[in-house]
């Protein structure tokens, strides 16, 4: 006999399940999401490197400033639509986002957190000279205060967003060859 999860809550977004065990855990509706990180060089002779940073609400808890949601920052991000892989998942959140047309090359996954199932898979591409399209965007409020933004590579070593923590080392280990 396989002793299944119970759900707690659910909704049309995420369930709570309570394992066999006692142990409970947030299930995002098996949804799974990528992060890609988009680069390119400060100038066609430079070994320094920038990264888009894409200013985005966080979706609980945010505080307004002003009038405004507080922003913070992340690579491009986004969730995998039913029977899409990750790969095609980065590149359609890519182009909905920034507006460059890409093809992304893995840079590993990681569990999001112990209390949940999602898996986040990231990617890199480097957008050195490629002028983007129109942003196409979701049309939700969510997208549309959200912003992009070049900076330093070092950027990353600073967020407070695991992905680009983890981002910053393996890409840190790709672009300039160090390992760590």
């Amino acid at each position: 006999m396989i002793n299944a999860d119970k759900t707690i809550f659910s909704n049309e977004w995420i369930e709570v399940k309570k394992t066999f065990k006692g142990f409970y855990y947030l299930q995002r509706k098996g949804k799974n999401s990528v992060a890609v990180f988009l680069f390119r060089k400060n100038d066609t002779n430079s070994k320094e490197y920038e990264v888009l940073i894409r200013q985005q609400p966080l979706c609980i808890d945010n505080v307004e400033i002003n009038g405004m949601l507080r922003l913070f920052p992340c690579p491009i991000t986004g969730a995998l639509d039913e029977g899409e892989s990750p790969e095609a998942a980065a590149i359609r959140e890519v182009y909905e986002e920034s507006g460059f047309p890409v093809q992304v090359l893995p840079l590993g996954k990681y569990i999001v957190g112990t209390q949940t199932n999602e898996i986040c898979y990231m990617y890199y591409a480097d957008v050195t000279g490629v002028e983007p399209h129109i942003a196409k965007q979701d049309g939700s409020y969510h997208e549309s205060i959200s912003k992009n933004e070049w900076h330093p590579f070092e950027y990353l070593n600073q967020s407070e967003y695991s992905a680009c923590q983890i981002g910053f080392f393996k890409l840190k280990n790709i672009l300039y060859k160090q390992k760590y």
